[in-house]
C-alpha cells in the first residue's frame, strides 16, 4: 500500500497545478473581459495534457493509459479550438482524419516498441512511422482538403520523406549488426 501512496500524491499534485493554472486563466480573463474567450484555448490544453499524463501514475500500464487519454481528449480539444476560431468547417474534412492518422500511428508504434528489445530497431520503426507513412499520410489528407478548397500547391517535400525512409533504413542495419548473436 505504500508504494501507491507516493504516485497518488503526484497525482494530486499535478492535477492541483492544473486546477489551479485553469482557475488563475479564467480569473484573469473573467476579470478583464467579463466573460470566458481567450483562456479557453489554454484551458483545453491543460485538460489534454492532465489527459495524457495523468494515466502515468498508474503501475502496469503507463504508456497505454497515456496513450489512451491523448487519443481520448485529442478530438474535444481540435473541436474547441474549431469551434472558437469561428470557422469549423475544418474540423470534420481536416482535423478528424489528421488526428486519426496521428493515434493509428502512435498506435501502431506503442504496439511495437512494447515487442521490441533492440533500440535501434524501435527507432527504425519511429523514423518509418512517423516520418515516412505519417509525413505521407498527412501530405495526402492536407492535399484532398485543399484540392476541395480549390488551393493547389505542394504539401509535403519528397526528400523529407525519402530522408526518413533511408534514416529507418539506417537505424534498421545497425540493429541488425548489434543484435545478439547466437553460437551454433
Amino acid at each position: 500500500m505504500t508504494t501507491q501512496q507516493p504516485k497518488a500524491r503526484k497525482l494530486i499534485i499535478f492535477s492541483s497545478i492544473i486546477v489551479a493554472i485553469i482557475a488563475i486563466l479564467s480569473i484573469i480573463n473573467y476579470s478583464i473581459s467579463q466573460t470566458l474567450s481567450w483562456s479557453l484555448y489554454p484551458i483545453g490544453a491543460l485538460l489534454m495534457i492532465w489527459a495524457t499524463f495523468a494515466p502515468t501514475d498508474l503501475p502496469r500500464y503507463r504508456l497505454l493509459g497515456s496513450f489512451i487519454g491523448f487519443s481520448f481528449s485529442i478530438f474535444p480539444f481540435l473541436y474547441l479550438i474549431a469551434t472558437l476560431s469561428g470557422d469549423n468547417r475544418w474540423f470534420w474534412p481536416l482535423a478528424v482524419p489528421l488526428a486519426l492518422s496521428l493515434i493509428v500511428t502512435a498506435g501502431i508504434f506503442l504496439f511495437v516498441f512494447l515487442q521490441l528489445k533492440n533500440k535501434w530497431y524501435t527507432g527504425a520503426a519511429a523514423f518509418f512511422l512517423f516520418g515516412v507513412v505519417l509525413n505521407f499520410a498527412v501530405g495526402e489528407i492536407i492535399k484532398h482538403y485543399l484540392q476541395d478548397q480549390n488551393i493547389e500547391g505542394e504539401i509535403y517535400n519528397r526528400t523529407t520523406v525519402f530522408s526518413f525512409l533511408l534514416a529507418s533504413f539506417l537505424f534498421a542495419l545497425i540493429g541488425y549488426n548489434r543484435r545478439p548473436k547466437i553460437d551454433v
